[in-house]
């Protein structure tokens, strides 16, 4: 009979126990539905309804999913952000690695820690900030860049004025405002390599470059792999930069999908198609994020 009251008891506690471990998370999930799985849902319901603004809506079926499919200028949406984010992402990774070597290298500098926080200051600031100073620096009459290259004898340039050069002025832009953020990522890497490594790969006569091929790129493959993964998110769904630098101009040589989701909804009204598109954002995002994970990801031991 003991035994019996123990174990009620025991469960008792343990229910207890559970009731209050939930309790402590239900504003976490509270928050996470209201915020994701609520809006993810009625996207769906938007995507599958012909949605009025003036109230009520019809059920079309995934009619708009097709619409959308043979529209031009999501498909010109598509390329520019896919283009984009080819000009942007691997060179942001490429410079952001080298920077941290740099500070690696000169961990004795006396100053490192002040360059490092310079280095990370455009990620803390104001995207809309970052894209006006960016603006005023490409503006083509009294731009700093055009006023500089002007020395060196170089003719005006239009920058993201012009429709051929608006995409990589915009990649440019997307490159220093996201350059600290990686290099704050690679130089922690580059912290927990044990530097034994190191002395061995010398001591075996392997120069500076196999050193980093052999033993610094594996070590890093976390950090890759999760800076690849952030910033061909953050590229795919770009859109203050591009917003308040040129608006998707000239001529939607700039526009972005997530600049073609808010016009659908907030410009032209059509809701419907609006979540459609950003579904199909969803999707390409989740499809790019498995595959690089899955192909890019792998253990490395010595």
């Amino acid at each position: 009979m003991l035994n019996v009251i123990d174990i009620v008891r025991g469960r008792s506690i343990a229910d207890r126990k559970i009731r209050t471990a939930y309790l402590f998370i239900a504003p976490t999930i509270f928050f996470f539905s209201i915020t994701f799985i609520y809006p993810g849902i009625y996207a769906i319901y938007l995507s599958l309804s012909k949605w009025a603004v003036t109230g009520g809506s019809e059920f079309v079926g995934f009619a708009q999913y097709i619409d959308v499919l043979q529209d031009k200028m999501f498909w010109k949406a598509i390329k520019n952000t896919v283009v984009l984010t080819l000009m942007s992402v691997p060179a942001t990774m490429v410079l952001a690695l080298m920077v941290a070597l740099i500070f690696k290298a000169a961990s004795t500098f006396p100053l490192r820690n002040l360059f490092r926080a310079i280095y990370f200051l455009p990620v803390i600031t104001s995207a809309v900030a970052v894209a006006f100073v960016w603006s005023w620096i490409y503006q083509p009459e009294i731009g700093l860049l055009n006023a500089f290259l002007k020395i060196f004898g170089v003719s005006k340039q239009l920058w993201i004025s012009g429709p051929k050069q608006v995409l990589p002025s915009l990649a440019i832009m997307n490159i220093w405002a996201r350059l600290g953020f990686d290099m704050i990522i690679f130089w922690a890497g580059l912290q927990g390599i044990p530097e034994v490594y190191y002395e061995v790969a010398r001591m075996d006569g392997a120069g500076p470059f196999t050193q980093f091929r052999k033993i610094t790129l594996p070590l890093l493959n976390p950090q890759i792999v999760l800076v690849g993964v952030l910033e061909i998110i953050y590229a795919l769904k770009i859109f203050d930069l591009v917003f308040v630098a040129t608006s998707g101009g000239p001529v939607n040589s700039s526009r972005v999908v997530v600049m073609h989701i808010y016009d659908l909804a907030f410009s032209w009204n059509k809701m419907g198609e609006a979540s459609v598109v950003a579904i199909y954002l969803f999707i390409l995002i989740m499809a790019i994020s498995i595959i690089q994970w899955n192909l890019v990801s792998k253990k490395v031991e010595y």
